[in-house]
């Protein structure tokens, strides 16, 4: 079975409940948004991402307002995402 990294992250969203307000996908990125701080487990999913689809992901975290942004990215940057605005 093939699996995406929207739908492993979406599995791991599934697992925090109600911590996790949304999963949305834009530019390239993956954005969580969460009501908790979970930058430690941000990265055991890119490790896992990593395994499952072999690419290396990596994640930003910002705090907008009361909310956590968590952006999960492949690590490699093409020329047309390196530029993008």
């Amino acid at each position: 079975m093939n699996y995406t990294a929207l739908d492993i992250i979406h599995s791991w969203a599934d697992s925090r409940g109600k911590q996790i307000q949304k999963v949305i996908p834009t530019n390239g990125k993956i954005c969580v948004y969460c009501t908790v701080d979970f930058s430690k487990e941000a990265a055991k999913v890119c490790q896992f991402l990593h395994l499952i689809i072999k690419q290396p992901w990596t994640f930003q975290m910002k705090k907008e307002h009361e909310v956590f942004v968590i952006a999960f990215f492949p690590e490699t940057v093409s020329l047309q995402n390196l530029f993008q605005t």
